[in-house]
């Protein structure tokens, strides 16, 4: 998830590359709306890597925000497996985090990743659409049919949310990240940084 300072990478890095033979989302669908320069394409599965060896100067609150109980997969019961969390996934956003869960019936693995960025502002490149949630607007992009990735202003910067789901159990993915921006949006802090 490689991309230069002076620019957003991808919240997408959610939807860079294969998830179970499954092809994924444009991985430069979210850019930093203030410049014209794209980010680089993931090194890495976001799902499967290991977190960020660096350390942001941040405190991942953003990531304190959500839980499991947050998100539909576990719905499945005991299709779910493996449930993990990760904080800092990425030292290109000041605050980043996953959730990620294994369907055993489907051997696919399902997620959600959050992005932060204080002074950047994050927007989906070429949006399907918008969303309003508690006045707001969230912009979002099904890129494909398994990963959709959506970005809003929150707090005192910007986020941007991935979804992973080539499963087809939970309903669209943008329909998901939906409701994880009301989750976070109902526990806004005034500031994350």
């Amino acid at each position: 998830m490689a991309a230069g300072l002076t620019l957003v990478s991808v919240l997408t890095a959610a939807c860079g590359q294969k998830i179970g033979g499954v092809a994924t989302a444009d991985p430069q669908a979210v850019v930093n709306t203030s410049t014209s320069e794209t980010a680089s394409p993931p090194t890495s599965n976001p799902l499967d890597g290991p977190p960020a060896s660096g350390t942001p100067a941040m405190e991942q609150k953003l990531c304190k925000l959500l839980t499991f109980d947050d998100l539909p997969f576990k719905n499945q019961g005991a299709n779910v497996t493996e449930p993990k969390s990760d904080v800092n996934i990425s030292t290109d956003f000041d605050q980043s985090c996953r959730w990620t869960y294994q369907l055993a019936q489907q051997g696919l693995k399902v997620g959600v990743q959050l992005y932060y960025r204080k002074t950047q502002s994050l927007a989906v490149k070429n949006p399907n659409g918008t969303y309003t949630v508690a006045g707001r607007p969230v912009l979002y992009q099904q890129a494909d049919d398994t990963s959709c990735v959506l970005s809003l202003k929150y707090a005192d910067g910007n986020v941007g949310i991935g979804v992973i789901d080539a499963s087809k159990l939970f309903g669209p993915q943008c329909e998901v990240g939906k409701h994880v921006a009301e989750a976070i949006i109902g526990r806004e802090p005034q500031t994350l940084s």
